[in-house]
């Protein structure tokens, strides 16, 4: 089967249900009005802002229960709603080495069900009470929120108080989210955005806890041990934070806590201090390498403040006027001025340690070198020259003013405040957020961003096409340094595409094969695959006949014909069903091109195709991967780009092949000793699982960025 079929079995049909409506909204923002501002004589500029109006917060009331939670309540009494929210200090940091992506994993099951209530029960119960519940993790805390009707307050507290206290994490759920995080994170590793920001966090912070990122074997290694452990150890009392916003008062939100949680104990253990922030004494720009990639994505920054610096106000108008929206200076300049980018912004984290300032751009291959120039330009510029009194107070009244919107709610009050208590900020905080914002002056914003604004020793990211971009940014005049997308060193000679060596076709053999496809770990079709050795023309070729069935999805029948002495394509017949649209592939090489016809289904829905197109001598069918993969001249750090021919696009496609690891690999057909090769540039990335010895087989495949593999059930 093609593989770029199986993605399409899960984000498929959400893509299809939108597109009339997207395609609605595109074309309404196509048509050009009239301007009525100028027929109507209306003003044509912002007026002045009007005095600042008092924003009616409800009281804090802070408390503190036997056990060690603080409890802090905010009553708000409009609506008959209450918000809860239980933090403690089990984020990221607090990881385990090897096991990054285990707190995020523990927040993703702690809802699943407790010793008395089944996860079912749990959502019913809270449905019932006309609310929701939810955990997260962030690189320093894990949040359990439980939100519904105030009336019934009671069973709020009692279901958080369970949950927090007998979490039963079954071992299915385990799996499931450990299985959805490993999908997600393929999903992540092909994106340059989500690359660059992986790289940058490791860059700013080194071997600090909030410059790890979750890899494939830490999220393999996850088990339901470990998130027990971490569970039993982290989600302790002493040290956590209450904070209950919304239709109580203060003295009943004490007796429901001291029932649901005043017989719960523990402090957490002192977590051992992490390493330092890697000092840079200069700028460098780490080029990562993505061949092929049509456009770069430039991240810039440096460590910045912490959540308690007081010259946190000045630089939030300072990051307004420089990149903090669609009408800043990045945005502005690189967008509308140049056409660049499609947007540029800039921004700076905020956890309880040392933040990252960041200023960040997504453009055309071909002006990577000119928008990094003119990116890097204004922010020195920033730093050097104090701002126009018209910007500052253009910045100063959007965040002004668009403060209020954000504590409409219970729900936001709870997280504004919380936040705000986690970050050790004083009550006041959210209190006097906008005077302060008011009273920023021209002279506390120039300080500020000439103090902290370290242009002279930034690290540059950009991820791209190395062998098209290098010159460019050697250009910049800085130190510049290559590495993968996983964060590997390279050289320039490793920026040239490697052609494969000739293919092991003695690795060929006769048999069947059958597999199961699974999706979100639950089987969900199946696939048998029969290779044989046949005679075409005269020619001894080898013959791969496969039948798929995917569920309600569809079916797909196919027969690929390829030399045994070169593997290079004879032709292709497939045909089939998907979501209910018949698809057909039927393809001849001869005389250095291929021609025929293809029908696929796309996210517009079906594409049909003509093909007459020249092809090499190297070029394979996209059909035949499943076959030639066994082939591959296979070594440790292997990497090559293969011309790959894709009948359901009509065109040829440059397809890198690189062997990432070497894993022992457990399926229903037994445990297999393998290559992990990714392969990218094509349709869909993918991950296959090859065995090292023969019988040489593909024994698994998993889709990048969809909940989907195969697995080989059984091989003869």
């Amino acid at each position: 089967m093609n593989y770029q079929t199986l993605s399409r079995t899960g984000a498929q049909g959400r893509l299809l249900r939108a597109s009339g409506a997207v395609a609605i909204i595109v074309g309404l923002g196509a048509i050009a009005l009239p301007d009525a501002s100028r027929a109507q004589g209306m003003p044509t500029s912002a007026p002045a802002a009007m005095p600042l109006r008092p924003v009616r917060f409800p009281p804090f009331v802070n408390g503190r229960l036997p056990n060690g939670i603080s409890t802090l309540v905010v009553e708000k009494h409009e609506q008959p709603v209450v918000t809860i929210t239980l933090a403690v200090p089990a984020g990221g940091f607090y990881e385990p080495d090897g096991k990054a992506g285990l707190a995020s994993l523990v927040a993703t099951v702690l809802t699943k069900g407790t010793e008395r209530r089944t996860a079912d029960q749990l959502s019913a119960e809270i449905e019932g009470a006309g609310g929701s519940i939810g955990a997260g993790a962030d690189d320093d805390f894990l949040t359990l929120t439980v939100s519904g009707l105030s009336s019934s307050a009671e069973q709020l507290f009692d279901i958080l108080g369970d949950v927090v206290q007998h979490a039963a994490f079954p071992a299915s759920e385990v799996d499931l989210a450990r299985t959805q995080a490993l999908s997600a994170l393929q999903l992540e590793l092909s994106q340059p955005a989500s690359i660059a920001a992986r790289i940058f966090g490791h860059e700013i912070y080194g071997a600090h806890p909030y410059g790890r990122s979750a890899t494939t074997a830490s999220l393999r290694s996850l088990t339901r041990d470990d998130a027990v452990a971490f569970f039993n150890a982290r989600v302790r009392p002493a040290g956590a934070l209450l904070v209950v916003a919304g239709d109580l008062t203060a003295s009943r939100v004490a007796q429901l806590a001291a029932t649901s949680l005043g017989g719960w104990s523990g402090a957490p253990p002192a977590a051992a201090a992490p390493p330092g922030i890697p000092v840079r004494t200069a700028s460098e720009i780490v080029l990562v390498n993505k061949p092929g990639a049509v456009q770069s994505n430039i991240v810039a920054g440096f460590p910045f403040i912490t959540p308690r610096d007081p010259s946190y106000y000045a630089l939030t108008v300072m990051n307004r006027v420089l990149g903090g929206g669609a009408d800043s200076r990045l945005f502005l300049i690189l967008r509308e001025q140049h056409g660049w980018t499609y947007g540029a912004y800039s921004g700076f984290s905020r956890p309880r340690g040392v933040g990252a300032f960041r200023a960040t751009a997504e453009v055309r291959t071909e002006v990577t070198d000119s928008s990094l120039a003119e990116l890097v330009r204004q922010l020195n510029r920033m730093r050097t020259e104090v701002p126009a009194d018209s910007e500052i107070r253009a910045a100063k009244n959007y965040l002004v003013g668009r403060f209020p919107l954000t504590i409409e709610t219970a729900d936001d009050i709870a997280s504004r405040v919380a936040n705000a208590r986690l970050l050790g900020l004083g009550d006041d905080y959210v209190l006097r957020y906008r005077e302060r914002l008011s009273a920023v002056t021209r002279a506390a914003l120039a300080a500020a961003a000439g103090r902290y604004l370290t242009t002279d020793r930034m690290v540059i990211v950009v991820v791209g096409d190395g062998q098209r971009i290098l010159a460019g940014l050697k250009a910049q005049g800085l130190p510049v340094r290559i590495v993968d997308t996983e964060g590997r060193p390279l050289t320039e000679a490793d920026l040239a595409p490697h052609t494969a060596p000739g293919l092991a076709v003695d690795r060929v053999s006769a048999g069947t094969l059958s597999y199961r496809i699974m999706f979100n770990g639950n089987p969900f079709g199946q696939e048998t695959r029969t290779v044989s050795r046949v005679q075409v023309g005269g020619r001894d070729a080898w013959q791969v006949v496969t039948a798929d069935v995917l569920g309600p999805i569809g079916r797909q029948d196919d027969t690929t014909t390829v030399e045994a002495a070169t593997l290079r394509p004879i032709s292709v017949r497939q045909g089939g069903s998907m979501q209910g649209q018949a698809t057909f592939v039927r393809l001849d090489y001869a005389g250095g091109r291929v021609r025929g016809a293809s029908r696929s289904l796309g996210a517009g829905g079906p594409e049909e195709h003509q093909i007459d197109t020249a092809v090499t001598d190297a070029t394979l069918d996209d059909n035949e991967l499943p076959l030639t993969a066994v082939a591959a001249p296979y070594a440790a750090g292997a990497h090559w780009t293969v011309p790959v021919f894709e009948g359901g696009k009509g065109s040829v496609a440059q397809v890198q092949v690189s062997v990432t690891g070497e894993e022992s690999v457990t399926v229903p057909a037994g445990t297999f000793a393998c290559w992990k090769v990714d392969i990218t540039g094509g349709q869909q990335p993918v991950t296959m699982y090859v065995t090292k010895a023969a019988p040489y087989m593909t024994v698994k495949l998993e889709i990048t960025g969809a909940p989907v593999a195969m697995e080989l059930v059984s091989h003869n």
